[in-house]
């Protein structure tokens, strides 16, 4: 009586797992787009993104990122990081990355800080070479917190 029980466990369990993989396959295929280290490849003017309560703890509250086409072989790249609270130290780092042979690679970044404040900004419009897909990275930190979010893939 207890192998047909194991034996019926262990096939359900097959078949949760079968009907598991072939889901994210068709999920995948579906939406068309291809995605590499977590950000989509599109042909958008612009991405931004926001991590929030998932990410936050005793000091850091938000913090985002953006990246958008600015023109010809250009784009505009920047973050900010949102505390809970004044803090005595928050900042964004912002690291922009260019795909290159099929994963991301460093291209430019920088790093913003503010003092006893509850919020830090920073944006740059930058020059690059057309043809790639670019993207941006940011690094959140309020006192001891620390978060990071990036930006899909845009082509420029």
């Amino acid at each position: 009586m207890k192998k047909s029980k194991i034996l019926s466990l262990v096939l359900t369990m097959v078949m949760v797992c079968t009907l598991f993989i072939s889901t994210q396959q068709n999920v995948q295929a579906a939406d068309g787009q291809e995605c590499v280290d977590g950000s989509y490849l599109t042909n958008d003017d612009s991405s931004e993104v926001t991590v929030g309560s998932m990410s936050r703890g005793v000091y850091l509250k938000s913090g985002s990122s953006n990246i958008v086409r600015a023109g010809t072989g250009k784009i505009g790249a920047g973050g900010n990081t949102v505390g809970q609270k004044t803090v005595s130290k928050i900042t964004v780092i912002v690291t922009v990355e260019r795909l290159l042979n099929g994963k991301w690679a460093y291209y430019t970044s920088w790093i913003e800080t503010n003092y006893n404040s509850s919020y830090v900004s920073t944006s740059k419009t930058l020059s690059v070479p057309t043809g790639y897909y670019y993207r941006v990275c940011c690094t959140h930190y309020a006192n001891s917190d620390v978060s990071d979010s990036y930006t899909d893939g845009i082509y420029i």
